[in-house]
């Protein structure tokens, strides 16, 4: 509360709240599909916004009461030969971020690309070898990893790879980046080798 009282000063009167539960009471306030949020208070408690069933009775929102699909022609990603896809979140780390220095689910260290076995091959590189991820927004420093990922396709820890990421291309109602649009160059990086292993690539 105090850093946004300093951020926002015009708004420190309304930024009140005694402890947490007073927050949890003031998005149910303001979100109605919350309601329940405010009675959390023990570890264990939980709640299911918008009630414990949607679409209770298979009933639908909709002017007919039936729930309408809808299927989108998504144009496929065009890559030049020596690019790859570049994917930088993952279902597993929804909402979150990896805050160890290394993956708690693949043991993989922060500045670590995941790569298909394959594409290592191909472009002459070893596991741990230093990498550089390059494209029109900014450069990776990394150490190439094999992994179970699609050829043709790389993975990096976010938020690192945001450096990838195009700030001004996002979707036209939630304003969302690409995170999983994002296509780069993966490089050798010269001069070192995976042997000497002495810092992370990607902090400063």
């Amino acid at each position: 509360m105090e850093l946004a009282r300093r951020v926002r000063p015009e708004y420190a009167d309304r930024l009140q709240f005694r402890d947490t539960a007073h927050i949890r009471e003031e998005i149910a306030r303001c979100v109605p599909l919350y309601d329940g949020i405010q009675r959390l208070r023990e570890g264990g408690d939980s709640f299911q916004y918008g009630g414990p069933l949607l679409c209770s009775g298979w009933t639908f929102p909709t002017p007919d009461g039936k729930a309408h699909f809808k299927a989108v022609s998504v144009a496929p990603r065009e890559l030049r030969e020596d690019q790859f896809l570049v994917v930088t979140r993952r279902g597993k780390q929804f909402n979150s971020m990896v805050h160890e220095d290394v993956d708690p689910i693949n043991a993989a260290p922060r500045d670590a690309v995941l790569m298909h076995p394959g594409d290592l091959r191909r472009l002459g590189l070893r596991e741990g070898d230093p990498v550089e991820l390059v494209n029109e927004h900014g450069v990776l420093r990394a150490r190439v990893r094999t992994a179970a990922v699609a050829p043709g396709t790389v993975q990096v820890h976010w938020p690192e790879g945001n450096v990838l990421v195009d700030p001004a291309r996002r979707s036209p109602l939630a304003k969302i980046p690409g995170y999983k649009d994002v296509a780069a160059v993966v490089r050798r990086r010269e001069g070192l080798d995976a042997a000497h292993h002495t810092e992370s690539a990607v902090r400063p």
